[in-house]
């Protein structure tokens, strides 16, 4: 039996010890607290205590889950989070914020160690509940709702018995537990009192972090901050106490609840119930000594307190007076986002009111859509109209690149991580868009093998760059967009179906021009815009050019739309554009039924009677073979038409082209080169 053995051997002996016998842990005021937790982890939760195994971590779909649960308390919990990070790092102590289950939502490491703290089990997603790891900072601080300090060998798990945690549970204005906030270290010297300051550090930054979310709480009421020393309320406030405009209590902070809303043989309701005053009294005296402590007598026992006042928050209050659908809020501008865009059509009217609800929520948008729709105006006004409008809004198109560069452009790379690397490396565009918005437009087009690379970032908030030995965070919003059957794309195994959940958080299917209510006012629009950017502000549709245009079929929707007027007005000698002025292909050309192109306007890969070469020159999977026969078939049945072709089988001709290289699909017409 080796060393780690005998060590496991030896706590075994002592959990057993411990609880049959009634042994004690140590000598120390927790030890009964202690002693009753390895009871419940043996007896009720019949954890065992030789188990050496790392802490469960939940799936990212299920910590997506877990965080949205908590959203609004995490933003304000961040700060306290990096405070005492910053304090503890030169120890090396990692913070972490769980939720009232034990599941990690918030973790700061130590970026020496970082691979040793997650080989041991600390990261996002790790479960710390007392239910599966026994007794333990998180899981005893919940089941007790007290702080707690665990060190060493006190842990149950023998997995656990190097680690020294102190946690500090955090109660919502409910008296319900939130969090726990926590600090860890691998290793510790054998005193446990070495942590008591440690301790101390994460019961204040918990409970700081627990008043500012009952401040913010109870934001629409009157809020009265209450301290015994009126120098430091400024700073450090004993009690927090909010009331309505006729003086009832609605709630407060924990100590306040429990030291001066529970009095013994008291039933206290109102503000004359607790001090020498009434509401309207108190709202005078803030009044003439604004920004001035208010002194204050509790009527029980005469003690003298010192209040200030902080008034509700007025703009919540006017959003709620507005009708339901201006309440949210996390609703964002539309005039801020949206106003430049065309909105008479009543599936684009709705797509713009349901986006308007989503923008400032942590929920993923996916655009749908035909080519030229607008999916990158529509992602560029919801970003415009949300919280992130002053941070990057960042686009890449998937099927525009090569795919050997998408990898280097999406995640950046170090100097010299590859042969023509820039010498002092490049950002990718995940972190140039941190805190702020991606844009992914035909995101079908991404490769499998960067699909997985994504759903990390996506999943841990952190990307590494291609070279880089250490994952940098990043906290972004998502945006994508594909004009292909993603659905379809998950069936054949060329999108994975988890990446697809992890992104149509908010799914919006932006119609074609031909079908829209207010083509005649895009077209309208899309003039005056082209004209003023020309200076031809003399420019107008005369009746009969203005129909034709309403009538067309625009396969390339607006875009098509914009290159055409642009192309008009650039022509034009005279004040009215006739159909004349537009390409020649758009009204006298070859037409377009639908989506689809006729056999004369498509790019065409010529035809002799010589065959293709359909042998690829490597081997190639099962799976290839299988699309390139695929492939082979519809280009013949075309009359090897590459975007016809591209467009019957779901792919753009940007990946159309990429497989027939990788197939080895040569046309008959260039079997000589």
């Amino acid at each position: 039996m080796n060393r780690g053995q005998c060590e496991i051997a030896r706590h075994v002996e002592r959990v057993v010890a411990a609880v049959e016998k009634g042994g004690l842990l140590s000598r120390h005021p927790a030890q009964d607290r202690l002693a009753r937790s390895w009871q419940r982890s043996l007896s009720k939760y019949q954890v065992d205590p030789g188990l050496a195994t790392v802490p469960q971590v939940v799936t990212p779909q299920e910590l997506r889950e877990h965080r949205d649960r908590l959203d609004a308390f995490m933003r304000i919990a961040r700060d306290g989070l990096d405070r005492l990070h910053a304090q503890l790092l030169p120890s090396n102590y990692c913070v972490l914020l769980t939720d009232a289950t034990g599941v990690t939502v918030d973790f700061r490491t130590v970026p020496s160690l970082d691979k040793e703290f997650r080989a041991q089990g600390f990261r996002d997603g790790t479960r710390w509940s007392e239910m599966e790891e026994g007794t333990c900072g998180v899981g005893t601080s919940l089941v007790d709702g007290q702080p707690i300090l665990v060190h060493r060998d006190e842990h149950f798990r023998s997995h656990n018995i190097g680690f020294t945690c102190s946690s500090a549970p955090i109660f919502g204005i409910d008296d319900r537990p939130l969090a726990v906030l926590d600090a860890s270290a691998l290793h510790s010297p054998e005193n446990r009192d070495s942590q008591m300051l440690v301790f101390q550090m994460v019961i204040e930054k918990a409970r700081l972090i627990e008043d500012a979310f009952a401040f913010h709480s109870l934001r629409d009421h009157w809020i009265l901050q209450l301290g015994r020393t009126p120098e430091l309320m400024t700073v450090h406030t004993d009690y927090l106490l909010a009331f309505d405009d006729m003086g009832l209590f609605v709630g407060g902070n924990r100590r306040a609840r429990q030291e001066l809303l529970q009095r013994p043989g008291r039933h206290i309701q109102t503000l004359s119930d607790l001090f020498d005053c009434s509401a309207s009294d108190l709202l005078a005296a803030a009044h003439a000594r604004p920004g001035q402590a208010i002194p204050l007598r509790i009527t029980d026992n005469g003690e003298r307190i010192f209040g200030l006042l902080r008034a509700p928050d007025v703009r919540r209050r006017a959003a709620q007076a507005l009708p339901p659908s201006s309440t949210d809020p996390n609703a964002c501008s539309e005039s801020r986002g949206f106003s430049h865009l065309s909105t008479g059509d009543s599936r684009v009217r709705t797509n713009v009111q349901r986006a308007l609800k989503v923008a400032n929520r942590d929920i993923p948008v996916m655009l749908l859509g035909e080519t030229g729709t607008g999916k990158e105006a529509f992602a560029k006004a919801v970003h415009d109209c949300s919280s992130r409008h002053k941070q990057p809004f960042v686009a890449l198109n998937c099927a525009a690149i090569p795919e050997s560069l998408i990898e280097s452009e999406l995640f950046g790379y170090r100097d010299g991580a590859f042969t023509g690397a820039r010498s002092k490396g490049a950002r990718g565009k995940i972190l140039q868009s941190d805190q702020g918005t991606l844009f992914l437009d035909e995101i079908g087009d991404m490769p499998l093998v960067l699909q997985s690379r994504l759903l990390r970032v996506l999943a841990e908030g952190e990307v590494q760059p291609l070279g880089a030995e250490q994952p940098i965070p990043v906290k972004l919003h998502i945006i994508c967009a594909t004009h292909q059957n993603l659905p379809a794309l998950v069936e054949e195994g060329r999108f994975r179906e988890d990446l697809y959940y992890r992104l149509n958080g908010a799914v919006f299917i932006l119609p074609p021009l031909r079908e829209r209510e207010d083509i005649g006012d895009v077209i309208d629009r899309v003039l005056a815009e082209e004209v003023r950017a020309m200076g031809r502000e003399g420019l107008r549709l005369p009746p009969e050019t203005r129909e034709a245009l309403m009538h067309h079929s625009w396969p390339g929707n607006i875009r098509q739309l914009r290159h055409a007027m642009r192309y008009a007005c650039a022509i034009c000698d005279s004040n009215l554009l006739h159909t004349a002025h537009f390409p020649p292909d758009l009204f006298f050309g070859p037409r377009l039924n639908g989506a689809r192109l006729a056999p004369e306007a498509t790019p065409v890969i010529a035809a002799p009677h010589t065959p293709a070469l359909e042998t690829p020159q490597a081997p190639l999977k099962e799976k290839d073979l299988r699309l390139r026969e695929r492939m082979l078939e519809t280009l013949k049945r075309h009359q090897w038409q590459v975007t016809v072709s591209a467009q019957e089988l779901g792919m753009s001709r940007a990946t159309f082209y990429r497989k027939l290289a990788r197939l080895n699909i040569v046309p008959p017409n260039r079997r000589d080169f």
